[in-house]
């Protein structure tokens, strides 16, 4: 019989990602990257990558489970 994997390490990734994006959509935050000079596209690229992070933690948790 296998160990049960440890879930806390995770925890932390998840937290992790949580806490990044949290900063990084806070309205003085946002002004920075949402600025009319910035190209139309920007705000799509920031969600994407906060959407490509919680991918990723999600696949390093169920690759183990495996």
């Amino acid at each position: 019989m296998r160990p049960t994997p440890d879930r806390g390490k995770y925890l932390d990734g998840v937290v992790a990602v949580f806490v990044l994006t949290a900063v990084i959509f806070l309205p003085p935050l946002i002004q920075l990257w949402a600025t009319p000079p910035s190209p139309w596209y920007l705000p799509y690229l920031v969600w994407l990558g906060a959407i490509a992070l919680v991918a990723l933690v999600q696949r390093l948790r169920y690759r183990d489970e495996l």
